[in-house]
């Protein structure tokens, strides 16, 4: 079952219409199982942008620091 099933599924359960047990607790897995491998996507993501964003700002101290250093020596 893929996603778009299982969203069928569990919105035809919310509907009222009648699901078999089994087949919507497989639903609920598929979609538990997305949701998992969004946050992981989300939370490695989120780590490269702070990964970014740190060495960023090592570089643009360096780079400052490199300047100010430059402008006394010349």
């Amino acid at each position: 079952m893929d996603l778009k099933q299982a969203e069928a599924v569990i919105e035809r359960r919310e509907n009222g219409d009648m699901v078999y047990e089994q087949e919507y607790i497989d639903a609920l897995e598929v979609v538990k199982d997305h949701m998992t491998k969004q946050v992981t996507h989300w939370k490695k993501e989120a780590l490269s942008a702070r990964t970014a964003l740190k060495y960023a700002q090592m570089y643009s101290r360096t780079s400052l620091r490199d300047w100010k250093v430059g402008e006394v020596n010349g």
